[in-house]
Protein backbone atom coordinates (compact mmCIF):
# COMPACT_ATOMS: atom_id res chain seq x y z
CA UNK A 1 0.00 0.00 0.00
CA UNK A 2 2.76 2.65 0.93
CA UNK A 3 4.85 1.39 -2.56
CA UNK A 4 1.35 2.38 -4.37
CA UNK A 5 1.37 5.30 -2.73
CA UNK A 6 4.95 5.98 -3.02
CA UNK A 7 4.54 5.59 -6.99
CA UNK A 8 1.65 7.54 -6.65
CA UNK A 9 2.76 10.95 -5.63
CA UNK A 10 6.34 10.36 -7.94
CA UNK A 11 3.57 10.30 -10.79
CA UNK A 12 2.26 13.56 -9.89
CA UNK A 13 5.24 14.98 -9.13
CA UNK A 14 6.76 14.22 -12.26
CA UNK A 15 3.37 15.54 -14.20
CA UNK A 16 3.83 19.02 -12.64
CA UNK A 17 7.52 18.80 -13.44
CA UNK A 18 6.31 18.38 -17.27
CA UNK A 19 3.85 20.97 -17.04
CA UNK A 20 6.48 23.29 -15.25
CA UNK A 21 8.83 22.66 -17.98
CA UNK A 22 6.20 23.29 -21.32
CA UNK A 23 4.88 26.34 -19.89
CA UNK A 24 8.39 27.81 -19.54
CA UNK A 25 9.79 26.89 -22.88
CA UNK A 26 6.64 28.20 -24.21
CA UNK A 27 6.80 31.20 -23.15
CA UNK A 28 10.21 31.35 -22.88
CA UNK A 29 12.66 33.70 -21.63
CA UNK A 30 10.90 36.82 -23.85
CA UNK A 31 9.46 39.94 -21.23
CA UNK A 32 6.27 40.12 -20.67
CA UNK A 33 6.17 44.29 -22.22
CA UNK A 34 6.72 42.71 -25.66
CA UNK A 35 4.04 40.56 -25.32
CA UNK A 36 1.34 42.16 -23.61
CA UNK A 37 -1.38 42.93 -26.59
CA UNK A 38 -4.57 43.38 -24.28
CA UNK A 39 -6.47 46.01 -23.03
CA UNK A 40 -7.24 44.75 -19.26
CA UNK A 41 -10.19 46.94 -18.92
CA UNK A 42 -11.90 47.89 -22.03
CA UNK A 43 -14.63 50.76 -20.46
CA UNK A 44 -11.71 52.52 -19.79
CA UNK A 45 -10.98 53.33 -24.08
CA UNK A 46 -11.87 56.53 -24.73
CA UNK A 47 -10.65 56.16 -28.55
CA UNK A 48 -9.05 53.47 -30.82
CA UNK A 49 -7.21 54.62 -34.14
CA UNK A 50 -6.65 52.30 -36.70
CA UNK A 51 -4.31 53.03 -39.73
CA UNK A 52 -3.33 50.85 -43.00
CA UNK A 53 0.13 51.33 -45.21
CA UNK A 54 -1.77 52.74 -47.85
CA UNK A 55 -3.57 55.73 -46.31
CA UNK A 56 -6.56 54.33 -45.16
CA UNK A 57 -7.20 55.29 -41.43
CA UNK A 58 -10.16 54.63 -39.08
CA UNK A 59 -10.84 56.99 -35.64
CA UNK A 60 -13.13 55.56 -33.65
CA UNK A 61 -14.05 57.74 -30.76
CA UNK A 62 -16.49 57.09 -27.42
CA UNK A 63 -18.74 59.84 -26.86
CA UNK A 64 -21.60 59.34 -23.96
CA UNK A 65 -24.02 57.29 -26.00
CA UNK A 66 -22.50 55.87 -28.81
CA UNK A 67 -19.47 55.62 -31.00
CA UNK A 68 -18.38 58.39 -33.64
CA UNK A 69 -16.22 56.89 -36.96
CA UNK A 70 -13.82 59.41 -38.28
CA UNK A 71 -15.62 62.29 -36.80
CA UNK A 72 -18.59 62.01 -38.85
CA UNK A 73 -20.64 59.25 -38.45
CA UNK A 74 -22.75 57.02 -35.72
CA UNK A 75 -20.31 53.69 -35.28
CA UNK A 76 -21.83 50.31 -35.80
CA UNK A 77 -22.39 48.65 -31.89
CA UNK A 78 -21.75 45.66 -32.94
CA UNK A 79 -18.66 46.46 -34.82
CA UNK A 80 -17.16 48.18 -31.97
CA UNK A 81 -18.22 45.49 -29.22
CA UNK A 82 -16.21 42.91 -31.44
CA UNK A 83 -13.24 45.17 -31.58
CA UNK A 84 -12.95 46.27 -27.92
CA UNK A 85 -13.46 42.16 -27.46
CA UNK A 86 -11.28 41.51 -29.19
CA UNK A 87 -8.77 43.63 -27.36
CA UNK A 88 -9.83 42.52 -23.84
CA UNK A 89 -9.57 38.55 -24.67
CA UNK A 90 -6.64 38.00 -27.41
CA UNK A 91 -3.39 36.20 -26.10
CA UNK A 92 -0.32 34.99 -26.89
CA UNK A 93 -0.78 31.63 -28.84
CA UNK A 94 3.09 30.94 -29.65
CA UNK A 95 6.31 33.00 -30.25
CA UNK A 96 6.79 32.72 -34.52
CA UNK A 97 8.74 29.69 -35.36
CA UNK A 98 12.25 30.48 -35.84
CA UNK A 99 11.81 29.17 -39.46
CA UNK A 100 9.45 31.81 -40.42
CA UNK A 101 10.50 34.31 -38.27
CA UNK A 102 12.34 36.73 -40.89
CA UNK A 103 9.37 36.35 -43.18
CA UNK A 104 6.87 37.04 -41.03
CA UNK A 105 8.93 40.56 -39.81
CA UNK A 106 8.78 41.20 -43.52
CA UNK A 107 5.62 40.47 -44.21
CA UNK A 108 4.54 42.83 -41.28
CA UNK A 109 6.56 45.60 -42.13
CA UNK A 110 5.07 45.50 -46.02
CA UNK A 111 1.07 44.90 -44.61
CA UNK A 112 -0.17 45.80 -41.53
CA UNK A 113 -2.70 47.52 -39.57
CA UNK A 114 -1.47 49.90 -37.04
CA UNK A 115 -3.30 49.93 -33.88
CA UNK A 116 -3.63 52.76 -31.71
CA UNK A 117 -5.40 52.13 -28.08
CA UNK A 118 -6.05 55.30 -26.01
CA UNK A 119 -7.49 55.40 -22.56
CA UNK A 120 -6.70 59.09 -21.08
CA UNK A 121 -5.22 61.88 -22.79
CA UNK A 122 -3.01 62.45 -26.33
CA UNK A 123 -0.51 59.54 -25.78
CA UNK A 124 -2.03 55.97 -26.41
CA UNK A 125 -1.70 53.09 -24.06
CA UNK A 126 -0.88 50.96 -26.13
CA UNK A 127 0.49 50.58 -30.10
CA UNK A 128 0.77 47.58 -31.64
CA UNK A 129 0.45 46.09 -35.63
CA UNK A 130 -1.59 43.20 -36.84
CA UNK A 131 -0.47 41.19 -40.16
CA UNK A 132 -2.10 38.32 -41.56
CA UNK A 133 -3.33 35.34 -40.59
CA UNK A 134 -1.17 31.69 -40.34
CA UNK A 135 -1.41 29.22 -42.33
CA UNK A 136 -4.06 27.16 -40.74
CA UNK A 137 -6.45 30.55 -40.19
CA UNK A 138 -6.07 29.57 -36.31
CA UNK A 139 -3.53 32.71 -35.56
CA UNK A 140 -3.01 36.08 -36.53
CA UNK A 141 0.76 37.89 -36.37
CA UNK A 142 1.03 40.88 -34.27
CA UNK A 143 3.93 42.65 -33.03
CA UNK A 144 4.35 45.66 -30.53
CA UNK A 145 5.55 49.18 -31.11
CA UNK A 146 9.03 48.89 -30.55
CA UNK A 147 9.84 45.83 -30.60
CA UNK A 148 11.11 43.23 -33.01
CA UNK A 149 9.58 40.08 -32.14
CA UNK A 150 6.11 39.24 -33.60
CA UNK A 151 3.74 36.49 -32.07
CA UNK A 152 0.97 34.31 -33.08
CA UNK A 153 -2.07 36.20 -31.50
CA UNK A 154 -5.62 34.13 -30.90
CA UNK A 155 -8.55 34.40 -28.45
CA UNK A 156 -8.73 31.11 -26.72
CA UNK A 157 -11.57 28.77 -27.96
CA UNK A 158 -12.07 30.60 -31.03
CA UNK A 159 -11.19 29.29 -34.36
CA UNK A 160 -10.51 31.69 -36.89
CA UNK A 161 -8.11 34.78 -37.59
CA UNK A 162 -8.57 38.40 -36.12
CA UNK A 163 -7.08 41.03 -38.57
CA UNK A 164 -10.65 40.74 -40.49
CA UNK A 165 -11.85 42.56 -37.18
CA UNK A 166 -9.56 45.55 -37.25
CA UNK A 167 -10.79 46.44 -41.04
CA UNK A 168 -10.56 49.80 -42.65
CA UNK A 169 -13.50 50.47 -45.12
CA UNK A 170 -15.34 53.82 -43.56
CA UNK A 171 -18.79 52.63 -44.80
CA UNK A 172 -18.78 49.36 -42.76
CA UNK A 173 -18.04 50.87 -39.97
CA UNK A 174 -21.16 53.13 -39.82
CA UNK A 175 -24.02 52.37 -38.47
CA UNK A 176 -26.89 51.47 -41.01
CA UNK A 177 -29.50 52.52 -38.59
CA UNK A 178 -32.33 54.96 -40.69
CA UNK A 179 -35.72 55.44 -38.56
CA UNK A 180 -35.43 54.91 -34.93
CA UNK A 181 -37.87 56.56 -33.39
CA UNK A 182 -40.62 55.91 -30.53
CA UNK A 183 -43.76 57.13 -32.22
CA UNK A 184 -44.41 59.38 -29.55
CA UNK A 185 -41.04 61.29 -31.13
CA UNK A 186 -42.72 61.52 -34.49
CA UNK A 187 -43.68 64.98 -35.43
CA UNK A 188 -45.22 63.41 -38.62
CA UNK A 189 -44.84 61.17 -41.39
CA UNK A 190 -45.80 61.91 -45.38
CA UNK A 191 -45.44 58.34 -47.84
CA UNK A 192 -45.40 59.80 -51.40
CA UNK A 193 -46.65 56.93 -53.50
CA UNK A 194 -45.45 57.86 -57.69
CA UNK A 195 -47.44 55.45 -59.38
CA UNK A 196 -50.86 55.93 -57.41
CA UNK A 197 -50.68 59.63 -55.83
CA UNK A 198 -53.97 59.49 -54.73
CA UNK A 199 -53.34 57.22 -52.39
CA UNK A 200 -50.05 59.48 -50.57
CA UNK A 201 -50.71 60.59 -47.22
CA UNK A 202 -50.00 62.73 -44.15
CA UNK A 203 -49.91 60.78 -40.70
CA UNK A 204 -49.96 63.40 -37.73
CA UNK A 205 -49.04 63.00 -34.24
CA UNK A 206 -50.36 65.71 -32.29
CA UNK A 207 -49.23 63.65 -29.01
CA UNK A 208 -51.79 62.35 -26.47
CA UNK A 209 -52.88 59.69 -28.92
CA UNK A 210 -54.02 62.43 -30.95
CA UNK A 211 -53.91 61.87 -34.94
CA UNK A 212 -54.90 63.27 -38.11
CA UNK A 213 -54.69 61.87 -41.26
CA UNK A 214 -54.42 64.13 -44.71
CA UNK A 215 -54.29 63.46 -48.46
CA UNK A 216 -50.63 64.73 -49.06
CA UNK A 217 -51.26 66.09 -52.87
CA UNK A 218 -54.41 68.58 -51.19
CA UNK A 219 -53.83 68.40 -47.40
CA UNK A 220 -57.01 67.37 -47.02
CA UNK A 221 -58.65 65.59 -43.84
CA UNK A 222 -59.18 61.62 -44.63
CA UNK A 223 -62.34 60.75 -43.26
CA UNK A 224 -63.25 57.65 -41.43
CA UNK A 225 -59.29 56.78 -40.11
CA UNK A 226 -58.75 54.22 -37.53
CA UNK A 227 -56.87 55.95 -35.03
CA UNK A 228 -54.65 52.78 -34.10
CA UNK A 229 -53.78 51.59 -37.23
CA UNK A 230 -52.27 55.08 -37.62
CA UNK A 231 -50.25 54.71 -34.43
CA UNK A 232 -49.37 51.21 -35.28
CA UNK A 233 -48.10 52.75 -39.01
CA UNK A 234 -45.55 54.98 -36.60
CA UNK A 235 -44.15 52.55 -34.64
CA UNK A 236 -43.35 50.66 -37.10
CA UNK A 237 -40.23 53.24 -37.55
CA UNK A 238 -38.88 52.64 -33.88
CA UNK A 239 -36.16 50.43 -35.48
CA UNK A 240 -35.82 50.49 -39.04
CA UNK A 241 -32.24 49.73 -40.65
CA UNK A 242 -30.89 49.44 -43.98
CA UNK A 243 -28.84 46.47 -45.62
CA UNK A 244 -25.47 48.37 -46.11
CA UNK A 245 -23.94 51.04 -48.41
CA UNK A 246 -23.88 50.82 -51.94
CA UNK A 247 -19.65 50.61 -53.08
CA UNK A 248 -19.96 48.59 -55.88
CA UNK A 249 -20.93 50.92 -58.30
CA UNK A 250 -19.17 53.78 -59.76
CA UNK A 251 -20.11 57.69 -59.20
CA UNK A 252 -21.53 57.61 -62.91
CA UNK A 253 -24.00 54.28 -62.10
CA UNK A 254 -24.66 56.09 -59.25
CA UNK A 255 -26.11 59.81 -60.61
CA UNK A 256 -28.00 56.68 -62.69
CA UNK A 257 -29.91 55.57 -60.38
CA UNK A 258 -30.46 59.07 -58.97
CA UNK A 259 -32.36 59.85 -61.91
CA UNK A 260 -34.69 57.18 -61.90
CA UNK A 261 -38.33 58.04 -60.51
CA UNK A 262 -38.89 56.16 -57.16
CA UNK A 263 -41.50 54.18 -56.27
CA UNK A 264 -41.91 55.70 -52.90
CA UNK A 265 -40.83 58.44 -51.19
CA UNK A 266 -41.26 59.01 -46.87
CA UNK A 267 -40.32 62.27 -45.21
CA UNK A 268 -40.33 61.93 -41.31
CA UNK A 269 -40.01 64.82 -39.19
CA UNK A 270 -39.40 64.31 -35.71
CA UNK A 271 -40.43 66.45 -32.48
CA UNK A 272 -36.77 68.09 -32.37
CA UNK A 273 -37.30 69.44 -35.61
CA UNK A 274 -35.40 67.02 -37.90
CA UNK A 275 -36.22 65.86 -41.22
CA UNK A 276 -35.26 62.45 -42.69
CA UNK A 277 -36.04 61.28 -46.69
CA UNK A 278 -35.98 58.15 -48.43
CA UNK A 279 -36.46 57.85 -52.18
CA UNK A 280 -36.86 53.81 -52.93
CA UNK A 281 -36.29 53.00 -56.35
CA UNK A 282 -36.76 49.57 -58.07
CA UNK A 283 -33.40 47.99 -58.43
CA UNK A 284 -32.50 45.72 -61.43
CA UNK A 285 -32.39 42.02 -60.92
CA UNK A 286 -28.58 40.71 -60.48
CA UNK A 287 -29.05 38.02 -62.83
CA UNK A 288 -30.89 37.47 -65.95
CA UNK A 289 -34.81 36.27 -65.00
CA UNK A 290 -37.28 35.77 -67.61
CA UNK A 291 -39.74 36.32 -64.99
CA UNK A 292 -38.56 39.11 -62.60
CA UNK A 293 -36.56 42.61 -64.23
CA UNK A 294 -36.10 43.64 -60.73
CA UNK A 295 -34.88 42.65 -57.64
CA UNK A 296 -37.73 40.96 -55.64
CA UNK A 297 -36.08 41.54 -52.23
CA UNK A 298 -34.14 44.53 -52.56
CA UNK A 299 -34.46 48.23 -53.37
CA UNK A 300 -32.15 51.10 -53.67
CA UNK A 301 -32.79 54.11 -51.50
CA UNK A 302 -31.46 57.35 -51.23
CA UNK A 303 -30.90 59.11 -48.20
CA UNK A 304 -31.31 62.65 -48.87
CA UNK A 305 -29.69 64.40 -46.02
CA UNK A 306 -26.69 63.39 -46.78
CA UNK A 307 -26.89 62.19 -50.85
CA UNK A 308 -26.13 58.97 -50.35
CA UNK A 309 -27.37 55.54 -51.98
CA UNK A 310 -28.03 52.40 -49.68
CA UNK A 311 -29.64 48.84 -50.13
CA UNK A 312 -32.95 48.30 -48.38
CA UNK A 313 -34.72 45.18 -47.68
CA UNK A 314 -39.09 44.70 -48.89
CA UNK A 315 -38.70 42.75 -45.61
CA UNK A 316 -37.92 45.25 -43.22
CA UNK A 317 -39.30 48.88 -45.78
CA UNK A 318 -42.71 47.08 -47.29
CA UNK A 319 -44.55 47.83 -43.56
CA UNK A 320 -43.97 51.39 -44.51
CA UNK A 321 -45.37 51.32 -48.24
CA UNK A 322 -49.32 51.55 -47.77
CA UNK A 323 -52.06 53.37 -48.78
CA UNK A 324 -54.04 55.82 -47.05
CA UNK A 325 -57.24 53.32 -47.43
CA UNK A 326 -55.10 50.96 -45.39
CA UNK A 327 -56.00 53.31 -42.58
CA UNK A 328 -59.89 53.23 -42.98
CA UNK A 329 -62.17 52.65 -39.96
CA UNK A 330 -63.28 49.13 -40.40
CA UNK A 331 -67.10 48.63 -39.72
CA UNK A 332 -67.93 46.12 -36.71
CA UNK A 333 -69.47 42.97 -37.78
Amino acid sequence: MKKNKFYFILLIALALIALTLYLTRRSGTIPQELKDFAIEDTASVSQIFLAGKSGQSIHLIRKESHWEVNGKYHARKDAVDVLLKTLLRMDVKSPVPQASFETVVTNLAAEHTKVEIYTAGNEPEKVFYVGGSTADNYGTYMMLEKSSTPFIMHIPGFAGYLSTRFFLDENAWRDVGLFRYRFDEIKSVTLENIRQPEQSFTAINHGNNQFDLLYASSNQPYRGFDTLKVKEYLSAFKKLNFERFVDELTETQIDSVFQLSPEYIIRLEDTYGKTTQLKATLRKAELDDEYYQYDVDRMYGRIDENDELVIIQYFNFDPLFRDIDDFRLTPAS
